[in-house]
């Protein structure tokens, strides 16, 4: 399948293209790590920034082919193997402080940015060569980890949360054995299973167990656990294990009930699961929450089980985690950190007064953390390393959003052996085959400012298949025509299915009806109308209220039956939509949460969750 988009999807991953990806300064600052001074003295991390970066254009690659990024990757790539010694070696540590830190974790970042650009490579020698680097990285970590006398155990080559973020480079050594199945590949894959994932705790059997949510492990880093079910997901498919692809559901949906917050995403103390259903409106809070870092690969994880399953609540968590928590913190405007933003913490603080930072100039690509109550965007760079001698910075949510923004898109419909599914409806053109014929999508529709879909189909020849459309689940209700003739029978958080012999012209038409509904904070689950705070939706949209447009902060009186809603057009900046809300009392503005706080200043301060003005 082939899909070409507009609307947001698109204009996000050209962004992250045009400004991140085709920067060859950025490139040459990411690989140059390898080749430096060691990253010993606080057993860092600049040697993930990689093999994110590799990930994230080589799947933005995929859908844009664009020619002059893959050039780039391409030159990347070599400069990377260029550091490879002659044992197979890849890493910012010295051999004296190996294997400890965060080692591991960025050797499986270079891993995995190894196998995605092999995934991709258009010359069979340079695709050899990769292959043959991505297996001598391995096999070097092989014989130092492992259950062997003489070899450290994977949870003990970090001292950092258990280390599972050692453990997490089950994903790439997995996909590795797909490519090349040696039996050293998968025997290191059952180590890591075996072996817990956690020093001390069996994180892949708690969760098949299924007793506890995630926030009640002994390690809450969210980013890390999520990585380590990741692998262990590719794992129960080779192994043909479904105990364990049972544990990678299991735990999903622990974390839908537990974690899930309005925007999407999770973590909402900082990066760590804190049972952020409740806790996204508590009162232990200093807006560094939902790290892009934790979105992206919330949204990965959710993907991956939304395709093993067919199950739609994983795909609208997708959804709602891209239109919201992941476009929301892609800095369009070119926003930058500056003195009223990253001043109140001091680590940023250091770097602003010796110019790493600037006030002014090229903002990073990412925001790295996204504020539900009163707050700015832009307060701090996740995973901030300054690199060349203090010049340059990276930091971790900069790297890895470009691979949030490719993958909405590649979600959004897919193949099914029965024909087509489409999930989420972005405006453009899907290619593919379906019932022994060519077939075009032309997909029109402002989803999801507005409800109407038009899908008009084209076919080299009739041909028989089935179309399966998304009713959303918070669709109110929809209405549906097939070549203007009414449908009945569909049912909102369900696949509509459609089979029928499809010719050129034939034409389905969505009216999703949804209006503005509340939500409300669950800061007492004894008492559920205790609520503090309240929050007003949109579709899969959470709206926010923005300084621009008038006060953030201030009670309301929001109670469902006696508010009432109309769209406007009369915001002053972009966003997908806007409205004026009214509580009977006081009327003011809101706009799609993707859209607010976006000059990072306390001038757009912004706030999804509004608190409650009671009797």
């Amino acid at each position: 399948m082939r899909a070409v988009y507009g609307g947001i999807a698109d204009d996000m991953i050209h962004l992250a293209q045009r400004e991140q990806l085709k920067d060859r300064g950025l490139w040459a600052l990411v690989a140059k790590q390898f080749y430096g001074s060691p990253d010993d003295a606080d057993r860092g991390w600049r040697g993930e920034y990689w093999g994110k970066l590799m990930r994230g254009a080589c799947m933005t690659w995929e859908y844009t082919k664009d020619r002059e990024l893959y050039a780039i990757l391409a030159e990347s790539v070599n400069m990377l193997l260029g550091a490879q010694e002659e044992d197979g070696r890849i890493s910012t540590y010295s051999r004296e402080a190996e294997f400890e830190g965060w080692d591991i974790w960025c050797r499986k970042y270079v891993l995995l940015g190894l196998l995605h650009f092999y995934e991709i490579c258009q010359e069979q020698a340079l695709a050899e060569k990769v292959l043959e680097a991505a297996c001598m990285h391995l096999d070097y970590i092989i014989a130092h980890i492992g259950r062997e006398e003489g070899k450290k155990r994977i949870t003990l080559a970090s001292d950092n949360w258990l280390g599972i973020n050692s453990s997490s480079i089950l994903e790439p050594v997995v996909r590795l054995y797909m490519v090349k199945p040696q039996k050293r590949y998968l025997d290191f894959a059952d180590y890591i299973v075996e072996n817990g994932g956690a020093e001390g705790f069996d994180i892949f059997r708690a969760a098949y167990e299924d007793r506890l949510y995630p926030y009640q492990y002994p390690v809450v880093k969210a980013y890390e656990l999520m990585s380590c079910f990741e692998g262990l997901l590719y794992y129960a498919q080779v192994k043909r294990d479904a105990r364990w692809e049972q544990a990678v559901i299991r735990f999903a949906d622990r974390l839908l009930e537990s974690e899930a917050t309005i925007v999407g995403g999770s973590g909402c103390l900082h990066e760590l699961f804190n049972h952020s259903a409740l806790m996204q409106t508590g009162t232990a809070y200093d807006g560094l929450m939902l790290e892009t870092c934790v979105t992206v690969t919330w949204m990965k994880l959710m993907a991956r089980v939304y395709q093993l399953t067919g199950q739609m609540k994983y795909l609208e968590e997708v959804e709602r985690s891209a239109f919201n928590a992941l476009y929301g913190a892609v800095n369009t405007e070119n926003s930058v950190c500056g003195p009223d933003t990253t001043f109140d913490l001091p680590i940023y603080r250091a770097a602003y007064d010796q110019g790493v930072l600037e006030s002014g100039g090229k903002g990073q690509i990412f925001d790295s953390y996204s504020p539900l109550r009163a707050g700015i965007r832009g307060r701090a760079v996740g995973g901030f390393k300054t690199m060349e001698q203090g010049t340059a910075y990276c930091g971790c949510c900069i790297a890895i959003g470009a691979a949030g923004c490719a993958l909405a898109p590649a979600v959004a419909a897919r193949d099914i052996p029965e024909g087509i599914e489409i999930g989420i409806y972005l405006p453009g053109k899907i290619t593919t085959t379906a019932g022994g014929a060519r077939v075009e999508l032309l997909v029109d529709t402002r989803y999801p400012a507005e409800g109407e879909v038009a899908i008009t189909v084209h076919v080299s020849q009739e041909a028989d298949f089935a179309l399966l459309l998304r009713i959303p689940s918070f669709a109110e209700s929809v209405g549906a025509f097939v070549n203007g003739k009414a449908q009945e029978n569909l049912r909102q958080g369900a696949f509509w299915r459609l089979w029928r012999r499809w010719k050129t012209g034939d034409q389905v038409k969505l009216s999703l009806e949804f209006s503005p509904r509340l939500a409300y904070g669950m800061e007492n689950l004894e008492d559920p109308g205790s609520s503090r705070h309240v929050a007003v939706l949109y579709g899969p949209l959470a709206l926010a209220r923005d300084r621009r447009l008038g006060t953030v902060g201030t009670p309301v009186r929001l109670e469902a039956g006696s508010f009432s809603v109309r769209r406007t057009e009369d915001v002053g900046f972009p966003c997908q939509c806007g409205f004026v809300v009214s509580d009977g009392q006081e009327t003011f503005y809101m706009v799609d949460y993707a859209s607010a706080g976006k000059t990072w200043r306390r001038d757009s301060e912004t706030e999804v969750w509004m608190p409650m003005e009671k009797e």
